[in-house]
């Protein structure tokens, strides 16, 4: 730990030190694993958590997932 920042409050020092918070590399560890799911770059199946939507309400792109239930 760096002792100047030893007292200081923990979304502070995130932001001295240019860190992101453990939720927000969480949320991006989930979406890089979300991708690599979606291009087969993964063990783990698409289908294990999502259901692909192939219904023609996406923007732009024939992919759409909704959570399994």
């Amino acid at each position: 730990m760096i002792l100047d920042l030893k007292h200081v409050l923990y979304g502070d020092r995130l932001a001295k030190l240019k860190l992101w918070s453990l939720e927000d590399r969480r949320i991006r560890a989930d979406l890089i694993e979300v991708y690599k799911m979606v291009h087969g770059l993964s063990s783990v199946k698409i289908k294990t958590f999502f259901e692909v939507d192939y219904g023609n309400r996406t923007h732009g792109h024939d992919w759409k997932l909704k959570k399994e239930k």
